[in-house]
């Protein structure tokens, strides 16, 4: 399979990932902490790829019926055949360029960047496990293709491409993942759908668009709104629960940055939030499924670790200079929380002024997240007793076997949004 032989008619770069010539297998480096997205924001639109004429259609997808049950486990690995090899993606691919001619990145990180790409012929397209066909062509898509920087991140990529891979195959999986197309084993490439918008950018959004409306009678509830917050909640922990029950895996990464939203189709659907939302960027991830478990390697992936989002158990000195720490169920359930809090803030630093070390010393001290929050310039978004800390004070507990389970989590958000309606039709 190749990626391209040469430079095509129109301009476009054939996608040939070369490794750096300098590059050699390295040790795991050592744990360094970040407040920047590592690795990048995976499948994501660039501001300035409005140049390309590739068409966008067939990207939104229905969105998850809130309520319905939690997808049972029983329906999860038992139909799933073990996976020995990833998806192949059997097609050529082509870096896309923008109006200056040069290539469109969707990000880069310590171990992996993102390019946007096109496939030029013309072929049916579906991602992986789709039951229905698809509606476009692949020359009609645009593609994020995540490539690694270095020979030593080639199989922290394979083990992401081969956990998409059986993830792709569980009913329920679109709900909740990013649509994965394959692996590219000549560069070590993972190909997905390039969607618009990630958490973080639309949380930054949001909260400016709040300052510049700024009202005494909201200065009390989330910047999104309790609304769209609470829906945003809801579909979050439904799809943490779905990885954790059905799918059998911890994420290990989850902050705003790893989570993308999809638009509905407007005409189809009256939201607060109209969006899905999806989890991407699995590098750091934990298969506790029986074929895999075990078996993983989390030396580099727990490099990926960004205060404050991180659970406080995995920033303790030993912890940071383990080499066989995984990322456990309960540190997902907080970093969803923190996550969940800076849509409330509108700040994705959460403790905005604080230094490296002093957020790393907070972070550390994670459990007293909410009252780190109502110190600061935001204490009026989280009251003592409210909404904010009903839900998520159960989530962010220092005891991680005594943080609340995604299922239960679910339930409780649903009945707080419940009650506020009951509350304001009265």
């Amino acid at each position: 399979m190749q990626l391209g032989s040469g430079t095509p008619a129109d301009g476009r770069q054939a996608l040939a990932v070369k490794t750096p010539a300098d590059a050699k297998t390295a040790n795991p480096p050592t744990l360094a902490l970040s407040t920047n997205p590592t690795p990048p924001l995976t499948p994501v639109l660039a501001d300035d790829a409005d140049a390309s004429p590739i068409s966008f259609a067939g990207l939104q997808a229905s969105r998850p019926d809130l309520s319905s049950a939690l997808a049972s486990p029983s329906a999860s690995l038992a139909d799933v055949p073990a996976i020995a090899t990833p998806l192949e993606f059997e097609h050529d691919l082509e870096i896309r360029r923008d109006s200056r001619g040069q290539t469109v990145e969707f990000g880069h990180g310590a171990w992996s960047v993102v390019y946007s790409a096109v496939c030029p012929e013309a072929a049916p397209a579906s991602p992986v496990g789709s039951e229905s066909p698809a509606t476009t062509n692949m020359s009609d898509r645009v593609f994020a293709v995540k490539t690694p920087l270095r020979r030593d991140a080639h199989h922290i990529l394979k083990a992401e491409a081969l956990l998409l891979t059986r993830l792709s195959r569980i009913p329920g999986h679109e709900d909740h993942l990013v649509p994965f197309h394959g692996y590219v084993s000549a560069s070590h490439s993972l190909v997905m759908d390039a969607l618009p918008l990630t958490l973080a950018n639309y949380i930054t959004s949001q909260a400016a668009a709040t300052r510049e409306n700024f009202s005494t009678s909201t200065m009390f509830e989330p910047v999104l709104g309790m609304s769209k917050w609470l829906g945003l909640s809801e579909r979050l922990v439904k799809g943490l629960a779905w990885l954790h029950d059905t799918a059998q895996v911890v994420h290990g990464d989850i902050k705003p940055q790893n989570i993308l939203l999809r638009p509905h189709n407007p005409a189809a659907h009256e939201d607060a939030l109209p969006h899905d939302l999806v989890y991407v960027d699995f590098t750091s991830s934990h298969d506790l499924s029986s074929s895999t478990a075990g078996s993983n390697s989390h030396g580099l992936g727990l490099s990926a670790l960004t205060p404050p989002f991180a659970a406080p158990e995995l920033l303790t000195i030993s912890a940071l200079t383990s080499s066989t720490l995984a990322p456990s169920k309960a540190s997902d359930t907080f970093s969803l929380a923190v996550t969940l809090l800076t849509a409330v803030t509108g700040d994705l630093q959460l403790y905005p002024g604080a230094g490296s070390m002093q957020c790393l010393a907070m972070s550390r001290d994670g459990h007293r997240v909410l009252d780190f929050v109502r110190s600061g310039v935001n204490c009026s978004r989280v009251p003592r007793k409210g909404t904010v800390e009903r839900l998520l004070s159960p989530a962010v507990l220092k005891d991680p076997d005594s943080r609340i389970h995604p299922a239960a989590w679910f339930d409780l958000i649903k009945s707080e949004a419940k009650t506020l309606l009951s509350a304001a039709s009265s």
